[in-house]
């Protein structure tokens, strides 16, 4: 597909960024994944294309910067528009499309950054995030159960916004359980869940935009206790 001049800055433990290069691929869309090398000093490129929250995902197409992940989804899917040959993130309906953009927004803001907390906090935040991600999880179930598709993903039949926000669970489900020393509701409590997961973890577009789950757990621990070391306060 015509895809000149496209980049992904990203890193790669970045939920948000595996989000958007989930995008990208599903769209197929050819682009260059740039990989900030040091999260904490942040490369000019970056300060350059993300002059105002200085934070990756940004998406650089034909010289134009997008960024926060929610926006750059949306971005991609009108910079791409469906065609017999390119898929939509957004079904044909209005209200499907607002269910859409509702779970996106709560795989984005809530699930995954209560995730994140795992691993950046101690103390009581850590025991809170800890409780609030298993209700968290169980609540993507309820609402998956809600719509009353066949499935396996979201929505039903195909991957949408939805699907494409919350992908990163497929590696990081096994960090948060470790992180937090948790386990997640299995199948029988939250078999909308667990079906969804399965048909992820198989898709090729998924597979190739995150990274394994034991390559993750192993830098997730390896972070955590970095955090621990020199931000005993949590790393904000």
């Amino acid at each position: 597909m015509g895809s000149v001049g496209v980049k992904l800055l990203m890193i790669r433990i970045s939920p948000f960024a595996m989000s958007c290069d989930l995008a990208l691929r599903h769209k197929g869309v050819k682009f260059e994944e740039v990989h900030e090398e040091n999260m904490y000093a942040k490369s000019d490129l970056l300060l350059r294309s993300n002059p105002v929250h200085k934070q990756i995902p940004v998406l650089i197409h034909d010289g134009k910067h997008v960024s926060q992940s929610l926006v750059i989804l949306e971005y991609i899917d009108e910079a791409w528009p469906p065609s017999d040959t390119t898929p939509s993130l957004l079904p044909t309906s209005a209200y499907d499309r607002s269910l859409a953009r509702f779970w996106a927004d709560f795989a984005n803001k809530k699930f995954m950054e209560t995730g994140l907390k795992l691993m950046k906090r101690f103390g009581e935040e850590h025991a809170t995030a800890r409780k609030e991600i298993v209700e968290q999880f169980i609540t993507l179930e309820e609402g998956m159960r809600a719509i009353e598709s066949a499935g396996p993903y979201f929505l039903g039949d195909k991957m949408s916004l939805a699907d494409v926000a919350l992908a990163p669970l497929v590696p990081w489900l096994t960090s948060f359980e470790a992180l937090g020393e948790l386990k997640f509701p299995g199948p029988e409590q939250c078999g909308r869940m667990h079906e969804w997961l399965n048909a992820m973890r198989e898709d090729p577009d998924v597979v190739a935009s995150v990274p394994t789950a034991d390559w993750l757990l192993e830098y997730t621990l390896n972070l955590r206790e970095f955090f621990k070391k020199h931000y005993p306060s949590g790393y904000f």
